[in-house]
């Protein structure tokens, strides 16, 4: 009987002590998750609806749109209705980004594809908001502000050289400052056809 006791009562005491630390771990838990609203509280708000407190995350949504023209002796020709274009003739593309989201775009890059049969115009990328302009030559693996290439020198040795612009396979914007909520971001660049 004395056993039973001793049984009963340390059973009665993990059953405290269970009950105490499901409590501390309900309470742990909720100040986590208040700790985390307070690092989230650039990115969560709350809203009320119907007297209740709910959580709405705000997310961007970037629509992207591009679109080319072409020079001609008529001016600027919409490339749609530009017909074929001809060697020579310089395509001048468009990449407008918008945010139609709630919530910032933060580290937003857009990236113009240099097609088969053209090459781009040095020196013709420029968009708003001064975004750094790095190139590939490689399929978009890589991108750099001024790739390089190596080329054998006549003693046999390998320098690393500047690639020519007519190597350039794609063209990167990256923007450092975010694209806010209704805000557009423009980004041009040229190509000749070959």
């Amino acid at each position: 009987m004395e056993k039973t006791k001793v049984i009963n009562s340390k059973q009665t005491s993990n059953q405290r002590e269970g009950k105490r630390n499901t409590r501390f771990r309900f309470a742990r838990s909720l100040f986590a998750f208040g700790l985390g609203l307070v690092f989230l509280g650039g990115v969560a708000v709350f809203a009320s609806k119907g007297g209740e407190s709910i959580l709405s995350f705000l997310r961007p949504s970037v629509n992207i749109n591009l679109s080319g023209t072409v020079s001609r002796d008529e001016g600027k020709i919409d490339l749609n209705k530009a017909g074929d274009v001809r060697p020579g003739e310089i395509i001048e593309w468009k990449i407008e980004s918008e945010n139609s989201g709630d919530g910032a775009a933060s580290n937003y890059k857009a990236i113009g594809q240099v097609p088969n049969g053209t090459e781009y115009v040095a020196g013709s990328a420029n968009a708003q908001d001064s975004p750094v302009v790095e190139y590939s030559i490689d399929g978009g693996r890589n991108f750099s502000e001024r790739p390089l290439i190596k080329v054998k020198q006549p003693d046999g040795s390998d320098k690393q050289v500047p690639a020519p612009a007519s190597m350039y396979t794609q063209v990167r914007f990256s923007w450092s400052n975010p694209i806010d909520s209704g805000k557009k971001f423009n980004a041009y660049y040229s190509v000749r056809v070959k």
